[in-house]
């Protein structure tokens, strides 16, 4: 994964100090430059009484973005930042083409009758994303981070082929320790249990599954037997991760299953609600 550009979407809410810490990591260990970007999001455009407290806002932003820059300069970091009005989507897809950012980083918020800002990004946007949430960001500032365990959640889709790959690449660079998961959905273990022999046909399938996976492990020349397991994906994954301790997932951003150009799949999208680490989706 190449990474010489990394866009960090800061908000100055609770989350900002924590996408500093992993911006900075990155940064460091890729050699990478770092772009800090506030948008004053306007689904249209406001009316001209608003100039001013608009102006106001900037201005107090950008003195943010001062001392900010400050920091990561003195840690060798190559940063520049910036703040601007507009539709949040289509400010960060101009920021990308404009720094040719080729990660993006970003808190998240979920709320239960509305998307929020990080989802609409996270479903609109089609680049590798690190995504800070859980309470192993929540202690995470620059210079105090890790990623020495990563767990890659594999279902044998092209996608899942990538977030291996890329999961490989950082366990090197951080010197990481890799777990391979495998979940067989609970939906399709249900469907055997409706035939005669449903024993024998649920251990086949299981068996099957196990097969695949083996496979799927050693075409990665990875030397690890990965974990099997079997229920509801993202409750798996979740539970897995807080019980390895996990630092970051890397998964992908559709897998098998889902309907064609559709921007994120539905576990990738409920692990983002509810994982204790911070999770990184490849496209």
């Amino acid at each position: 994964m190449k990474i010489e550009h990394i866009l960090a979407g800061i908000d100055f809410e609770r989350h900002t100090g924590h996408i500093l810490a992993y911006a900075s990591l990155f940064a460091k260990n890729y050699q990478a430059s770092v772009h800090l970007l506030h948008v004053i999001d306007y689904v249209v455009t406001p009316p001209a009484y608003l100039d001013q407290y608009i102006e106001e806002e900037k201005k107090a932003a950008e003195k943010k973005f001062e001392t900010m820059k400050q920091e990561l300069s003195a840690s060798g970091i190559k940063v520049n930042a910036g703040v601007t009005v507009g539709r949040l989507q289509v400010s960060f897809d101009a920021a990308v083409k404009k720094t040719g950012a080729d990660m993006l980083i970003l808190g998240f918020e979920s709320h239960a009758l509305r998307r929020s800002s990080s989802e609409k990004l996270i479903k609109g946007l089609q680049m590798p994303m690190l995504v800070v949430r859980g309470e192993k960001s929540e202690a995470a500032y620059p210079g105090k981070v890790q990623i020495r365990k990563i767990l890659c959640p594999a279902d044998f889709s092209e996608m899942s082929k990538k977030a291996l790959h890329i999961s490989r690449e950082l366990a090197h660079v951080f010197s990481s320790g890799i777990d391979v998961m495998h979940v067989l959905p609970e939906s399709v273990m249900k469907k055997m249990k409706t035939l005669e022999n449903k024993d024998r046909a649920m251990k086949d399938v299981y068996e099957q599954e196990k097969s695949r996976f083996a496979e799927f492990l050693a075409g990665s020349s990875l030397e690890t037997m990965g974990i099997m397991d079997q229920g509801e994906p993202h409750k798996r994954i979740v539970a897995l991760a807080r019980e390895k301790d996990i630092d970051l997932i890397v998964m992908g951003a559709r897998g098998l299953g889902f309907i064609k150009g559709m921007l994120i799949g539905s576990v990738t999208d409920a692990v983002l609600k509810s994982s204790p680490c911070p999770v990184l989706v490849a496209d």
